[in-house]
């Protein structure tokens, strides 16, 4: 729940065509793979931020999307078009005011699979990747650092290597919802809510990769609060997010759901390191098998006078002795 992570809570995926056979070689640029098979769910859970942030996170990602035999047709072998990634994130996160945020996000990855092999199309995947930009911003709505209620917009715009599933073929726009609250012995507890639509969407077999609803929740309890002073500037973090996919006729999109367990140390008022492990609760497209992620912060603290303290006296030329 670190300040430059600010992104909401979805895990989506790849797309293939239900046809089979060699056709596939020919397939549009942008049909089959303009999906990225991790949003990186990170969850923005409020946290304020004084001035400005900033983050760097390497994450590991094993088996986001696995297709079963006979999703490109009759007699075709189950596949992982995508088997595992490692991916650098670089956040930002600049406070305007006391009640608005705004951050962007830049990923680059490397990864393994077989792409669409098991569809016959014989291109290999590529090793190294660009995903797409993210930007996002919120706004305070109501309530101080300690409870408060925001509303947050996030925009990707298809800079990425959609070709390779780690970019859509265009632009996606999320609102959401989130409510933050301070709880006794320091213990932190949010959730949010919302919807993203999708600029186009792809078909997956019998899935449909579009709009779709999300939600998560998470907390994080100071190690103090469960009698272990010694660790005073550690809390242990617990995150559940999910997605709930549009339905369209007879198809529908995926509803992945992950939880995940980690670590924050705050190691200098302003540095936070955290690790955290994640896995997919159901076997859908986004749910990856498992996750890992370290992720370190930056975001200095700006000094405020306590609540009713007199401000400081102003002192003119006729106060000057």
């Amino acid at each position: 729940m670190t300040v430059a992570r600010g992104l909401g809570p979805v895990a989506v995926a790849l797309a293939c065509a239900s046809a089979a056979g060699p056709a596939q070689a020919d397939m549009p640029r942008d049909t089959p793979t303009a999906i990225d098979v991790d949003r990186d769910a990170a969850f923005d859970g409020g946290e304020p931020v004084d001035a400005w942030g900033a983050s760097l996170a390497l994450g590991w990602l094993d088996r986001p999307i696995e297709l079963p035999a006979g999703t490109f047709g009759g007699g075709s072998p189950a596949s992982r078009p995508v088997r595992r990634r490692e991916t650098l994130a670089l956040g930002g996160a600049l406070a305007v005011g006391d009640s608005v945020v705004i951050d962007l996000v830049l990923r680059a990855s490397h990864q393994v699979g077989d792409r669409l092999t098991a569809g016959g199309n014989p291109a290999g995947l590529a090793r190294h990747v660009l995903h797409d930009l993210r930007l996002g911003g919120r706004i305070r709505i109501v309530g101080d650092d300690d409870r408060a209620a925001l509303l947050r917009a996030e925009l990707t715009l298809p800079t990425g290597d959609d070709a390779e599933f780690a970019g859509d073929a265009a632009w996606t726009a999320a609102w959401s919802l989130i409510g933050r609250a301070t709880l006794a012995r320091g213990i932190v507890v949010a959730a949010n809510a919302g919807i993203r639509l999708h600029g186009a969407e792809v078909a997956v077999g019998d899935r449909l990769i579009g709009d779709e609803l999300f939600a998560a929740a998470g907390g994080a309890v100071p190690l103090p609060a469960l009698g272990l002073a010694a660790a005073e500037r550690v809390a242990l973090t617990a995150e559940l997010r999910a997605a709930l996919g549009d339905h369209v006729g007879d198809t529908s999109g995926p509803n992945p759901v992950e939880a995940r367990i980690g670590a924050l140390g705050h190691v200098l008022p302003e540095l936070t390191i955290g690790g955290h492990v994640g896995v997919g609760l159901d076997d859908q497209i986004g749910a990856p098998r498992i996750r890992a992620l370290v992720e370190v912060a930056w975001t200095p603290r700006v000094p405020r006078p306590p609540p009713g303290a007199a401000p400081p006296p102003d002192l003119g030329d006729d106060d000057e002795p």
